[in-house]
C-alpha cells in the first residue's frame, strides 16, 4: 500500500511541476495552473500527509527530540511515506510561490526553470538560487557604482569574491585539515576579508571630490591595497593547498621569511586607511559632517585597533590564550570559545572601516540634531568595545563561553 501511495504521490507532483514551468506561455490557464499547483494539490498532499500522521504515529517509534529519533521514526513506513508527502507538498506551494514573485519581479520565466528543478530536486536551494536572481539586479547595480567610483579596486575586490567559488568547492571535496581546520578555510577568510576592504576602499574613494580620486596618494592607496591583498591572499591560499600553515610557520628560513613578509603587508595594508582617512578630513566638505566625521574616525580605528590587534598576536606568538587544545570554538567565526582570543578585537578594528562610515551615514540621513556628537559617542563606545574584547583576551576568557570541552 504504501509503495502505491508513494507513486500516486509523485504521479500527481510530476505533471504538476511540469505545468508550472510552463504557465507563462499558456495564457489564461495560467491562474487555473498557479491555483491548482499552489492551493489545491498542496492541500490534498496535507490531507494525505495528516491521515498518515493519525493513522501510523503510535505505531512507530521515535519523534522529533533528537537525530536518532527523527531516525527511528522514519522507520516506519507510513512515517516515512508522510514525509515524502510533506516534501512534496511544500516544495510545490513553494515553487508557485516562485513563479508568482518572479512574474511580479520581472524575472524572465525561462530563468525560473531551473530554479522549478532545484526546488523540486533539493528543495531550499531551489529557493536560494531563486533570491539569488530576486538580488541579481541590485548587486549589478552595486558593482556598477564600485565599478564608477574606484575601478581598480572593484575589479579587485570582485575577482576575490570570484575566487572563493572554487576555493568553496576544494574545501568541499578536500578532507585534509590542519590543526583541526580544514585547509581551505584560513583562504575562504582572507579572501573575504581582503575583499571586503578593497571593495570598501572602493566606495569611500567614490565619496571624495573627483580631482582627488586620481591624485596621487589615491594612485598609491590603491596600489598597495591590491600588491598586498595579492602577496597575502597568494601565499596563504598556496600554503593551505600544501597543508601547510602560513602563520607562525619556522619550519625553514622560506617560511619565517615568508611569515615576516606577511606581517608587513598586512600592516601596510591596514595602513592604508590613515592617508584615506586624511584625503576624508582635507577634502570632504561638500559631505554630510556625521558622515565625514565617521569615516576618518572608523579609518583610523582600523588602522589603530585592527593592525594593533595583529601585532598584538603576532608578540604573543598565537591568537588565544588560555584556551583548552581542540577546545570549542565559536561557529563561522573559529574563535575560541574555552579561552582568551586576539582575534575578537582585530576583528572589530578591522571592521570598523564599514561599521563607523555605516553609522555616519545613518545618522546624517535622520538629519538627527547634534549629528556629530552622536558619532563621536558611538566611536567612543565602539572602541571601549575592542578594549573589552582586549581585555578578555588577556584575561584568558572566551567571548562566548561553550563549555572546556574538546570539539568532537
Amino acid at each position: 500500500m504504501f509503495d502505491s501511495l508513494f507513486s500516486a504521490g509523485s504521479t500527481v507532483a510530476l505533471p504538476a511541476w511540469a505545468a508550472l514551468g510552463a504557465a507563462p506561455w499558456l495564457g489564461r490557464a495560467k491562474p487555473f495552473i498557479w491555483a491548482t499547483t499552489g492551493i489545491v494539490i498542496p492541500v490534498g498532499l496535507g490531507l494525505a500527509y495528516w491521515w498518515l500522521m493519525a493513522t501510523y504515529w503510535s505505531a512507530a517509534g521515535g519523534g522529533y527530540s533528537s537525530l536518532s529519533a527523527v531516525h527511528a521514526l522514519f522507520q516506519h513506513p507510513g512515517l516515512l511515506t508522510a514525509g515524502w508527502f510533506h516534501y512534496l507538498a511544500f516544495d510545490l506551494f513553494v515553487g508557485t510561490w516562485i513563479a508568482r514573485e518572479g512574474e511580479r519581479a520581472g524575472i524572465a520565466p525561462v530563468l525560473l526553470i531551473p530554479c522549478f528543478a532545484l526546488t523540486f530536486l533539493f528543495g531550499p536551494v531551489g529557493l536560494l538560487a531563486f533570491l539569488a536572481l530576486r538580488v541579481a539586479p541590485a548587486c549589478m547595480a552595486l558593482a556598477w557604482e564600485l565599478h564608477r567610483r574606484q575601478p581598480q579596486l572593484a575589479w579587485f575586490g570582485g575577482l576575490l569574491l570570484a575566487a572563493m567559488v572554487p576555493s568553496l568547492v576544494a574545501a568541499w571535496l578536500d578532507p585534509r585539515t590542519l590543526n583541526g581546520v580544514g585547509v581551505w578555510v584560513k583562504p575562504l577568510k582572507f579572501m573575504a576579508s581582503v575583499s571586503l576592504y578593497a571593495l570598501t576602499t572602493a566606495w569611500l574613494i567614490g565619496d571624495l571630490p573627483h580631482e582627488q580620486r586620481g591624485a596621487r596618494i589615491a594612485r598609491i592607496i590603491v596600489a598597495v591595497v591590491i600588491a598586498t591583498g595579492v602577496f597575502e591572499i597568494g601565499y596563504i591560499t598556496l600554503q593551505g593547498s600544501l597543508a601547510q600553515a602560513s602563520h607562525f610557520n619556522e619550519d625553514s628560513t622560506f617560511h619565517i621569511v615568508m611569515y615576516s613578509l606577511m606581517g608587513v603587508g598586512a600592516l601596510l595594508l591596514s595602513a592604508t586607511a590613515l592617508p584615506l582617512a586624511w584625503l576624508f578630513a582635507r577634502h570632504g566638505d561638500a559631505l554630510a559632517a556625521p558622515y565625514r566625521l565617521a569615516v576618518v574616525l572608523g579609518l583610523v580605528l582600523t588602522f589603530v585597533a585592527g593592525a594593533g590587534a595583529g601585532i598584538a598576536i603576532s608578540q604573543h606568538g598565537g591568537s588565544t590564550i588560555g584556551a583548552v587544545a581542540g577546545g570549542a570554538t565559536l561557529p563561522l567565526f573559529g574563535w575560541s570559545a574555552t579561552g582568551g582570543d586576539l582575534r575578537v578585537p582585530h576583528f572589530l578594528g578591522v571592521h570598523a572601516q564599514q561599521l563607523l562610515p555605516l553609522a555616519g551615514a545613518l545618522i546624517s540621513m535622520s538629519l538627527m540634531p547634534w549629528g556629530r556628537a552622536a558619532v563621536w559617542l558611538l566611536t567612543g563606545l565602539y572602541a571601549a568595545l575592542i578594549l573589552w574584547t582586549f581585555s578578555l583576551a588577556y584575561a584568558g576568557m572566551p567571548l562566548i563561553p561553550l563549555g572546556l570541552q574538546p570539539a568532537a
